[in-house]
């Protein structure tokens, strides 16, 4: 059944949740005979990349409060004759959407990616949708206290691209890169730079860890208001040689092959989509059990799980792994199968499919 699905995805990066919407319309594009349209932000990454089979729409939009872009949408939905409106961000999407769901009568579908706690308004919200997608069993069980009116409900995990992080690792680049000497063992944590990522605790748990091995260095990619803060941190700590401070990068799918162990200790997590590249990567993890990040990863099988905020468990476990290049190999592989398994693409695009299906009545 060729269906015309509306998405919006209102991020300005391309990457987290709009990186999702690639995938998923990549994967539809090639799997169904749907006509996909996205209405995307006029200055967003997403606007200047081509999506196969998807025909762009490109609006004006100045935030959270940009109340006129509502109609903008509600323009662009009548005009194509929507049969379903799939909302995908956060950053006002959501209550956006489901505004012009209500105006337009067309059902509407929301994915959640955050397992954040919400308002009594987020119960009338998401009344006005069909459906609700929640990224993991962790989420829904936020979410899913809002949406007693809601018709369909599901769990819809999002996904990683193979082929993306199928290039092998190159260490000599990566040493070169980020002048780490040649003999260290690697780890890395890929995340916003906000506290409960819990990069200061990795900060402090790599004074033990360096005290038992002073052949390891830690990259901490990403951005965010605390970087001060942890530098500061790293100074205070004498492990300028031991923990950098990178930056945001978009080299993640080359980055990753080249490192040795990925740390990510957060305190609050929808799913961990860098879990799950990881994963792609064959590559040993060490997080904690929050969100949905225990359907990714299961202590001493597919990873290592530690208390979140617990300074010592997250040094012990990273010393573990240090030390230890033969366990290292087998929760990456073993961590590679199960994403294999359950996080792909076009398993993502079926059960969003199907959810089409449903909300249409098309089923």
């Amino acid at each position: 059944m060729s269906l015309k699905i509306l998405h919006i995805e209102l991020g300005r990066n391309l990457y987290g949740g709009a990186k999702q919407v690639v995938y998923l319309l990549d994967s539809l594009n090639r799997q169904f005979e749907y006509k996909n349209h996205l209405i995307c932000p006029d200055d967003s990454e997403l606007a200047k990349k081509p999506i196969t089979g998807c025909h762009m729409h490109t609006i004006a939009y100045r935030g959270e409060t940009d109340l006129f872009s509502v109609k903008r949408m509600v323009n662009i939905a009548r005009k194509i004759k929507a049969d379903v409106i799939h909302v995908h961000s956060r950053r006002g999407a959501d209550v956006f959407g489901a505004m012009v769901a209500k105006i337009t009568g067309i059902p509407a579908i929301c994915t959640r990616r955050v397992d954040n706690a919400e308002s009594l308004f987020a119960t009338y919200k998401y009344s006005q949708f069909a459906a609700v997608a929640s990224i993991s069993e962790g989420v829904f069980n936020v979410v899913s206290h809002h949406c007693e009116a809601v018709k369909h409900q599901a769990v819809i995990h999002s996904s990683v691209d193979f082929n993306e992080f199928s290039t092998p690792g190159d260490r000599a680049w990566l040493n070169e890169t980020f002048s780490i000497p040649s003999d260290h063992v690697v780890i890395a944590n890929f995340a916003q730079l906000i506290a409960r990522k819990g990069q200061a605790d990795i900060i402090l748990a790599m004074e033990k860890v360096a005290k038992d091995n002073p052949k390891v260095t830690c990259l901490l990619f990403g951005k965010g208001n605390l970087k001060e803060s942890y530098q500061a941190l790293i100074e205070r700590h004498l492990l300028t040689d031991h923990v950098k401070l990178c930056g945001f990068t978009d080299q993640v799918s080359k980055i990753l092959p080249s490192v040795d162990i990925v740390v990510h200790p957060a305190y609050a997590e929808g799913l961990g989509v860098i879990l799950l590249q990881a994963g792609a990567c064959k590559r040993a993890v060490v997080s904690t059990p929050v969100g949905g990040i225990p359907e990714i990863i299961e202590h001493d099988k597919t990873g290592l799980m530690v208390t979140p905020g617990n300074i010592d468990d997250i040094a012990d476990a990273l010393i573990t792994l240090v030390n230890d290049e033969g366990s290292r190999d087998t929760l990456g592989k073993h961590l590679y199968q199960h994403v294999k398994a359950h996080f792909s693409t076009k398993e993502m695009a079926l059960r969003y499919s199907e959810l089409y299906l449903a909300v249409t009545g098309s089923e």
